[in-house]
């Protein structure tokens, strides 16, 4: 298999070099020779490469990308930033320590031997397939030797040499923020053609069956011929130090131009880490350790103003999807005025995001800065004029209508929640109702409600029982302390 890698590689230059450049490495008859050795190799292996001079694989164009409900719920993993958490996890097992790949999950599909699907991630259930590109990365196999139906997970990657000379060939104001932005692009392009020149790779990190072992599934992966994610076996009788792991694989992966942004951890005994079971967000058999926050660039939609309870207008900013921590992220809270001008948004700006502790989404930094966003002069719930006034070292927004519908709204659903008078069945939505019918105009009126439920009975979304215990609810809250 590597003579194999080898000779794709030096065929795929020299074909370079003789056509395009016009400055041949090699006699045709050395190439010849080279060229029936690869091909007599492939028949030996079964193993074809998608960029194996031996194939005629045609570039095709989609109209649009497929979408693909996956076989199974391709989870996320939980994730740590602490090195004393991942020795936890580890709790004196055998684990395999790998790179965290930094680019596009992909899992690859064969039947009969022969790929017949790739798919991307997406949200988990389902993702977009992306076939027509998977079949021109440069070390994806074709054709493998196994006969049943096999799917393959891993990543798909753009070298940093890779990206570096896409990115060097290109205007300063076309140049790609990250290899990673680069290989997500490249991946979801129509046309394979286009994608066959960004240098697409797979790198392979799980390989479903009935395997004993994390480190006999990568044996078996590299066997059938593909890139496996470079890791480490970890003894739990050995001595080595986990922050001594951590610097060997983050040299490997400088040193192989790998882009990663962490490191994983699996229980090396497969069986043992299934039969930990998972959450509906993750898998218990591993854990992700994270180096920094993981990081989109999108585009800046809009702003939302939203009033809150004490009359505060917050901006909270809207932009095109991106996916974060497995998530799917669309808007991120701005906090307050100083952030917001800080930032020097305007509508379209290019803006990164990530996840504040994996957890909130928030703007890092606006590439852009535009700073043509206006700050609105009266409230967006009410018409009233807004005033700026300093809050601590901030600035924020305040709604001067000391009747705002939506504060009055706010307040009463801070009012009734769990933690002040717990009065269970005045949602928001529901406060939101008797507040536009006029029953509720302040605080002190929740408790004049039940003058009001006989005709609440007779209304769309209640009944009988929900108003009973709504004012069961209500009485109980007489009694808190």
């Amino acid at each position: 298999i590597s003579r194999i890698k080898e000779l794709v590689d030096v065929l795929h230059k020299a074909s370079i070099a003789y056509y395009r450049d016009d400055n041949p490495l090699m006699t045709d008859k050395q190439y010849d020779d080279l060229y029936d050795e690869l091909e007599t190799l492939e028949n030996e292996t079964g193993i074809i490469y998608a960029n194996s001079p031996t194939q005629n694989v045609g570039y095709e164009v989609v109209s649009k990308l497929q979408k693909v409900k996956h076989s199974h719920p391709m989870l996320s993993l939980s994730k740590t930033k602490s090195t004393d958490e991942l020795v936890n996890f580890a709790n004196n097992k055998d684990y395999v320590l790998s790179l965290k790949m930094d680019g596009l999950t992909v899992c690859l599909t064969y039947d009969n031997g022969t790929l017949i699907r790739a798919e991307t991630r997406g949200n988990g259930e389902t993702g977009e397939d992306i076939t027509h590109n998977a079949k021109v990365f440069d070390n994806i196999p074709l054709i493998i030797e196994r006969q049943n139906y096999f799917e393959i997970e891993g990543e798909a990657i753009i070298t940093t040499s890779d990206f570096e000379m896409i990115n060097d060939a290109l205007p300063e104001d076309q140049k790609y923020k990250t290899a990673r932005n680069l290989a997500s692009g490249s991946v979801r392009q129509l046309d394979s053609g286009i994608a066959a020149q960004r240098h697409l790779k797979f790198v392979a990190w799980k390989l479903p069956g009935e395997e004993k072992s994390m480190v006999q599934a990568f044996q078996e992966a590299r066997e059938l011929g593909f890139t496996v994610v470079p890791y480490i076996f970890h003894d739990s009788h050995a001595d080595t130090n986990i922050d001594t792991e951590i610097g060997i694989l983050k040299d490997i992966a400088k040193d192989m131009g790998y882009p990663i942004d962490g490191l994983v951890m699996t229980y090396n005994d497969i069986r043992y880490g299934k039969s930990l079971g998972m959450t509906g967000h993750h898998p218990k058999h591993s854990i992700a350790y994270k180096f920094y926050d993981e990081e989109e660039v999108t585009r800046l939609r809009d702003i939302e103003w939203s009033a809150g309870r004490t009359g505060t207008v917050t901006p909270v900013a809207i932009f095109d999807p991106v996916e974060l921590d497995g998530t799917t992220v669309t808007r991120a809270s701005l906090h307050n005025i100083s952030i917001l001008k800080n930032l020097q948004l305007g509508i379209g700006d290019e803006i990164t995001v990530y996840k504040a502790n994996a957890i909130i989404p928030q703007i890092r930094e606006n590439l852009t800065k535009s700073g043509t966003l206006e700050i609105p002069s009266v409230c967006p719930v009410c018409g009233f004029p807004t005033e700026i006034q300093k809050d601590n070292d901030s600035e924020v927004l305040i709604c001067m209508n000391p009747c705002c519908k939506t504060k009055l709204i706010k307040r009463l659903t801070h009012f009734v929640s769990r933690k002040c008078m717990n009065i269970d069945g005045l949602s928001e939505e529901t406060l939101t109702k008797f507040v536009e019918w006029g029953w509720v105009k302040n605080l002190f009126d929740v408790y004049n409600l039940p003058i009001y439920f006989e005709e609440l009975k007779h209304k769309d979304g209640f009944g009988e029982k929900s108003v009973q215990k709504l004012y069961e609810a209500i009485e109980n809250s007489k009694n808190v302390e």
